[in-house]
């Protein structure tokens, strides 16, 4: 027999797939055993560590279908290189994907809504504003230094938009990315 070898993250995929497998099929054998005990009033096989249902140590990965608004955010910022406001982003992809103005409504809904996913719940962009202002930029999570202000040539770009310097964002209260990153 020969020797196969596999990489890391081969054989972390390995074990994720047949813990799952084996979570289902005792998942499936308790159910056969309640409805044989239900059935008969006894069973002969006993459950075989019917305590542990869930996996550990596997990050989620996201689930359900994927927005294409959260892709388009960060590909924006980056392109662009510069803090975007709502409405910039918003006639930027009634251009690029061609969205009609009777659809524009929507689309704005959905941009904030991703906006506001990324912002809240990834971590991946916050907004900076300027102090007793009301309207925000929204910049990369990447783009702030440790103390929460703009690196230079953002915050330059901040100043030449605003007017003025952006107020320092509490590195506190920004979420860490609980997804698995999807390669881009």
């Amino acid at each position: 027999m020969s020797n196969v070898k596999f990489t890391k993250q081969e054989l972390k995929k390995f074990v994720a797939y047949y813990s799952e497998e084996k979570q289902a099929l005792e998942a499936k054998l308790a159910h056969v055993n309640e409805m044989l005990y239900k059935l008969s009033g006894s069973v002969d096989i006993k459950p075989s560590n019917a305590a542990k249902l869930t996996s550990k140590g596997e990050v989620p990965k996201k689930r359900g279908p994927k927005s294409v608004w959260g892709s388009f955010i960060i590909k924006r910022l980056r392109a662009r290189n510069k803090p975007l406001n709502y409405s910039d982003l918003i006639d930027d992809a009634m251009a690029i994907h061609k969205i009609s103005n009777e659809r524009k409504d929507s689309a704005k809904a959905s941009i904030l809504n991703a906006a506001f996913r990324l912002r809240t719940k990834e971590g991946r962009i916050v907004t900076v504003g300027r102090k007793g202002r009301k309207e925000k930029l929204l910049v990369l999570t990447k783009w702030l230094q440790e103390d929460g202000s703009l690196r230079n040539e953002y915050a330059r770009a901040f100043k030449k938009l605003q007017g003025g310097k952006a107020e320092k964002v509490d590195m506190a209260t920004i979420p860490g990315f609980k997804y698995q990153e999807e390669e881009e």
